[in-house]
């Protein structure tokens, strides 16, 4: 009876943090704003984003360079299992690809002992509000890569995440590089 007690009480909490987390997300918007809707072959919206570093990053200033934005939370187990495989990509082709991990919303003192503590080298920005996440909409969750061709056109997206996806990953950034 106990056991049963605790795996209902465990099973309620993990459906209220998913409810909060998208709440949280979409600061109260049941639905993300379509006119902003963005597909693979179209042109990636522009952006600026401080990076951890102090830097910022502007997608259009990076046109002819691949770049794959990984859009993720502290919170979010999926998104933190598919961190070290953006290492090792970052690793494998990051003299031809810029990484930039998006963090969704969350406080930078987070965001920066979180990165500290796990040794990820590759850019890390914040996206204060989820307002770059959100136009890069359809996807209110995470985590969210999205590759981009030189041309600033989307290749590939990919909704989720863990491990064991290395192959994928590496197949679409090697598309988007025209190889």
């Amino acid at each position: 009876m106990k056991n049963k007690v605790i795996i209902t009480l465990a099973v309620i909490l993990l459906i209220c943090a998913g409810v909060v987390g998208y709440f949280w997300l979409t600061n109260g918007r049941s639905t993300f704003n379509a006119d902003n809707e963005v597909y693979t072959g179209e042109l990636a919206p522009d952006f600026t984003v401080q990076l951890l570093s102090g830097e910022y990053f502007t997608l259009s200033y990076h046109r002819g360079t691949v770049v794959v934005l990984d859009f993720w939370a502290t919170w979010c187990g999926p998104c933190v299992a598919k961190m070290p495989t953006i290492q090792a990509l970052h690793e494998q082709f990051g003299d031809r690809v810029i990484f930039v991990g998006m963090n969704v919303g969350e406080a930078q003192s987070r965001v920066q002992e979180f990165i500290d503590d796990r040794g990820f080298t590759y850019a890390i920005g914040l996206d204060v509000g989820s307002r770059i996440h959100r136009n890069y909409y359809p996807s209110p969750g995470v985590p969210y890569m999205v590759i981009i061709n030189g041309e600033g056109v989307i290749t590939s997206t990919f909704l989720g995440g863990g491990v064991g996806l290395e192959a994928i990953y590496t197949q679409a950034i090697l598309e988007a590089l025209g190889e």
